[in-house]
Formats: C-alpha cells, sequence, structure tokens
C-alpha cells in the first residue's frame, strides 16, 4: 500500500491500520504540533458513490455526538487523487485489542472499561445511532495530560440511525461480538444489539476471550470474577433481545451498583517468601533470581501461584489460596515484611495485600511499607490542606476518588473520611494499573513504581527512570525498601 505524502495540511507518517474499506494512518497537524489520525478510503471503493456517502456518513456521525467518549472528528477533505478523507483524535495507546493480547483484564480496569464504552454507547443512542459493530478493535485508549486514559469508540462505519432502523437489513458485524439478530437478512438490529455488543465486550474482558458457542461464566475461567457480574454479563449476552438490558445505559447502571456491592481485590496467594526481593543490593539479578526462586518452588512443591490471564498487572488467583487467605494476610511470620521494624502491626494485613494486588516488576509489601513510611511516617491523621493531601498514603480527595475499591463509581470522601484501609487497598490499585505503563522503562523497577506515585507515567516515560525532581523522594524510599524486605 502506497503511503501518501500528505491530506490536507496534514502530514502523513505511517499507517495504523487498515480494513476492508478505509485505512488509517497517523499524521500530523503542523499548525497546532498535534498527532492526529487520518482515515482514508480505500483507492478500490473511491469510485463507489454509496460507498462514498457511507463514508463521509460516518464522519458526520461520530461529529454530530457530543461526547469524549468518542473518536473526535476535526476535518474532512478529498485527497488529489479524488479519494475523501476524515480527521480524527490520535488514540496514542492503541486499542482495546492490542491490550487484550496479553490476556484478561485486571478486574477493576475491565469493568471501569466497560462503563465507559456502555456511557458512549448512550450518547450514540441519544442521538438516535446503533453502533452495530462493538469490538475491541472499534475501542481505543488515549492518553490525558494528567497521565489518566481516556476511553473513545471508533468506526462507525455500519451504523444505523433511527430513520434507517426499519428498513431492509443485510447481516454486518463482527463474529463474536455481534447479537444473533445481526446474522440475518432484516434481523431489524436496534439499541438492544448494541447492548449484546457490551456483553461480549465485557466478556473478553473480564476472561481473555470473546463469548463462544459454548459460554461459561466469566467466574468459572477467572476466579476472581463475583457472581453478580456474572449476572450483569449473563443478561446482556441473552439470545433473545427481550430479555436483555433494555439500553446501555441500564447495562451501565447495573454494573456500577453491582461494582458498589462488591470487593473487587482479588484472593492473596499463597507465595513462597523466596520469591521476593531477598537482596536490594543485587538490583541486576533481580528478575533471575526471581525466576530461578520460582522454578525451584515448583520443583519442591512450593505454592503454585497463577496469575489471571498472564499479564503482569493482572489481579492473582491461586487454587488453594481461599484457604490459606486469613493465615497469611496478617504476615504473622514476616515471609513478606520484616518484623524487627518499625511497620505498625495493625497495617501489616494492608501492605501485604495492597503489594501482592498483581504481580508487577517492582511491586512488594516492602515497597509499599517504605511509600508509606516516606509519605507520612505511617501517620493516618497527616493532613496537608496547602497540597490538599491527607492520610497515611498522602492522597487527595479526588485522586482516591478514582482508586479506591469500587473506583470512580463512588464519590470522593472527605478528608476526614480518608482511613488507611482506603489509602494502602488505593496505592496498589494505582501502581498494579498505572504501573504497567513504565514496566520497560530502564532502572530499577521498584524506585521507578515510586516515582510514579508521585508523578506521571508520562513522566517518567520522558525521564527514562524516576524524574529528577522525585530522586530525593525515591532515595528515602529505598532505604526503608532496604530495611523493610525480608532478608
Amino acid at each position: 500500500m502506497e503511503t501518501p505524502r500528505a491530506a490536507g495540511r496534514y502530514r502523513i507518517d505511517r499507517l495504523l491500520g487498515s480494513g476492508g474499506f478505509a485505512a488509517v494512518w497517523l499524521g500530523h497537524d503542523a499548525e497546532l504540533d498535534a498527532p492526529v489520525a487520518i482515515k482514508i478510503l480505500a483507492e478500490h471503493w473511491a469510485q463507489r458513490e454509496d460507498v462514498r456517502e457511507r463514508f463521509v456518513q460516518e464522519a458526520r456521525l461520530l461529529r454530530s455526538v457530543d461526547s469524549h467518549r468518542l473518536v473526535e472528528v476535526f476535518d474532512i477533505g478529498v485527497l488529489d487523487n479524488g479519494r475523501p478523507y476524515f480527521v480524527m483524535s490520535y488514540a496514542d495507546r492503541g486499542t482495546l485489542e492490542e491490550r487484550l493480547a496479553a490476556g484478561p483484564m485486571p478486574l477493576n480496569d475491565a469493568l471501569s472499561v466497560a462503563r465507559e464504552v456502555a456511557r458512549g454507547v448512550e450518547a450514540l443512542h441519544a442521538r438516535g445511532i446503533v453502533h452495530r459493530d462493538l469490538k475491541p478493535s472499534n475501542v481505543l485508549i488515549r492518553s490525558t495530560t494528567d497521565g489518566d486514559e481516556r476511553i473513545m469508540i471508533s468506526d462507525l462505519g455500519i451504523a444505523r440511525t433511527d430513520d434507517r432502523l426499519s428498513s431492509l437489513t443485510l447481516p454486518a458485524g463482527s463474529p463474536g461480538y455481534m447479537a444473533p439478530e445481526q446474522t440475518t437478512i432484516d434481523g431489524a438490529p436496534d439499541r438492544r444489539s448494541d447492548v449484546y455488543g457490551l456483553g461480549a465486550l465485557t466478556y473478553h474482558m473480564l476472561t481473555g476471550e470473546p463469548p463462544g458457542e459454548r459460554r461459561p461464566m466469566p467466574s468459572e475461567l477467572q476466579p476472581t470474577v463475583p457472581h453478580s457480574i456474572d449476572a450483569v454479563v449473563a443478561r446482556a449476552l441473552e439470545p433473545d433481545r427481550e430479555r436483555r438490558w433494555p439500553s446501555a445505559a441500564d447495562f451501565a447502571q447495573a454494573l456500577s451498583r453491582t461494582v458498589g456491592k462488591v470487593d473487587t481485590d482479588p484472593i492473596l496467594p499463597s507465595r513462597p517468601a523466596a520469591q521476593t526481593r531477598r537482596n536490594r543490593r543485587r538490583r541486576h539479578l533481580v528478575l533471575a533470581v526471581g525466576a530461578v526462586a520460582a522454578a525451584l518452588a515448583l520443583l519442591t512443591g512450593g505454592a503454585v501461584f497463577a496469575l489471571a490471564g498472564g499479564e503482569e498487572g493482572a489481579p492473582v488467583a491461586a487454587g488453594d489460596a481461599r484457604k490459606q487467605h486469613g493465615a497469611s494476610m496478617g504476615d504473622p511470620d514476616g515471609r513478606w515484611l520484616r518484623t524487627d521494624q518499625d511497620i505498625p502491626p495493625q497495617y501489616r494485613r494492608l501492605i501485604v495485600r495492597a503489594g501482592t494486588w498483581c504481580e508487577l516488576k517492582g511491586l512488594s509489601p516492602a515497597l509499599i511499607a517504605a511509600m508509606l513510611k516516606t509519605e507520612s511516617d505511617f501517620d493516618p491523621e497527616l493532613s496537608d490542606p496547602r497540597l490538599n493531601e491527607y492520610g497515611i498514603a498522602r492522597w487527595t480527595p479526588t485522586g482516591l476518588m478514582r482508586w479506591q475499591p469500587g473506583g470512580a463509581g463512588n464519590a470522593a470522601p472527605r478528608p476526614a473520611d480518608i482511613t488507611p484501609e482506603l489509602s494502602i487497598a488505593a496505592m496498589g490499585r494505582f501502581l498494579c494499573t498505572q504501573g504497567r505503563q513504565i514496566q520497560n522503562v530502564p532502572g530499577d523497577p521498584a524506585l521507578n513504581l515510586a516515582g510514579l506515585y508521585r508523578t506521571s507515567v508520562g513522566k517518567v516515560r520522558q525521564a527514562q527512570g524516576v524524574p529528577p525532581g522525585s530522586r530525593p523522594y525515591t532515595r528515602k524510599v529505598d532505604h526503608f525498601l532496604d530495611a523493610y524486605s525480608p532478608r
């Protein structure tokens, strides 16, 4: 495929992806000095007036929906060879499909993305638009200036509007994600077809695979999924659309209600102490040591743990971990944290849980303890109104709102309500989610995580390690990490 040099005023740099009707290119807006995505109709379709009109209609539909949960169209035009194009916001963090290639997502992440996509679909429906092709490759991820992520729905190429829902429809959609009525001629897909697509997307995020003909409940494939979530997803995937959730809004509300009632933390595995960071002075050997320790644990009959989907940053599940859960949570034998240091015993359970919430290079209970020591000297009453930071982990209320149990569906807590139970759990969630994005950054993984906590993903990436302004902080963390790590 020949690379066009420009589309109007936009320089074209490289191909991002292509489909049957169009290709999407990474471009650059020189006037605004910003990257953009440029969708160009394929040359062999450019002479078909009906296809051209459908292509332009997609741009108009995207432009007509006022929601940051959809890709935004900035401009439209025609190349010198007559092929139409339109210019969109660029998703610098790729697609949900790319993220799912590593396996199922952490439970909180999956539910958060599912609700965001559902709200985007709700915005489409409010404009009388049915998407009809909800799938992971059509869910884009873009970074925000504060280091967070924005979920955006794309590709309205086969979308239908209210004025066309009653007309003859041909089978259209993607296998595994399209509702049964979309597979038949004149199946008259409506908003409930998108509800099915939402259910299929959520199922895939929770389990690592799209729903097939044999469809076990998500909790059968991933024990960390609560049965209440099973029920919400199963109703969305009902073959009979009369039995599905009536709308995307109903589906999103059901997820929010359910998430607010469950503890979405995973079960703590019973990992052998040999797998902890034993010697902080040999950081360059830590990955090799960890691998050898894991192998020895298997050879000697040690406890076996499994990652949900096998990706770093995913919640952990273990076959017999439920039986070990109560005994190991308080860390009475010091397998996770030194017992002769100043870690308050009433917080050890919370620290161990946060430090083992996922499998991530650098994350450990000792790191959580070292960061809490550096942040507040383990003071649960810390109050710093000047920086709007409170509690043992120095959270701002709005920051804690997203990372506390239950996620952003909860209200921002008052400073007086920022308890260690909320603060420490949120620290583990934050590091597990955001930390995956800096795993390839050079340097000590643990200190990079500490630097991330005090800055952002973008700043750690830009500095290729701990940003200079955070190094005094991470030096203190490093000192306490050595002191708290089991010998």
